[in-house]
């Protein structure tokens, strides 16, 4: 379904999918709907700073793995025992920094889902409550 292009519609539109009444509701007074939007757009920017901060940490993963793999390349057959230990080690703080971060990754996502389900939550609710004060003045 297409978002609609004003808090009104998106209003309506939620109420039909509930399968509400939108003529029994008052909505001559839309600067609740306003402060719901506000609520939702600086939560959703947060959510976007955690989603951008987590595609940087994916990068970066394939940076650094790319790096080990290239660091692997270096191995050859007439090397001593401790010139290839160094390659390994090379080859494994790389690694190592891979790890540290994808966990930054999974951190960022976190974020992002639980920017999400607040947004939702957060919504659900005040729509609730818009709609039970809505009924009242009738």
């Amino acid at each position: 379904m297409k978002y609609q292009r004003t808090m009104r519609d998106a209003y309506s539109q939620v109420i039909d999918e509930q399968n509400l009444e939108f003529e029994d509701l008052d909505l001559e007074n839309v600067s609740s709907l306003e402060q719901l939007d506000e609520s939702r757009f600086l939560r959703g920017a947060s959510a976007l700073v955690f989603a951008s901060k987590s595609k940087q940490s994916g990068n970066k993963v394939v940076q650094y793995a790319n790096r080990g793999k290239t660091i692997l390349n270096r191995f050859k057959r007439d090397m001593t025992t401790d010139e290839r230990v160094d390659v390994i080690k090379d080859a494994m703080e790389e690694l190592f920094n891979a790890v540290i971060e994808n966990r930054k990754q999974m951190g960022n996502l976190v974020g992002v889902a639980l920017t999400s389900a607040l947004i939702s939550e957060r919504s659900s609710k005040e729509l609730q409550k818009i709609i039970r004060q809505s009924m009242k003045r009738r």
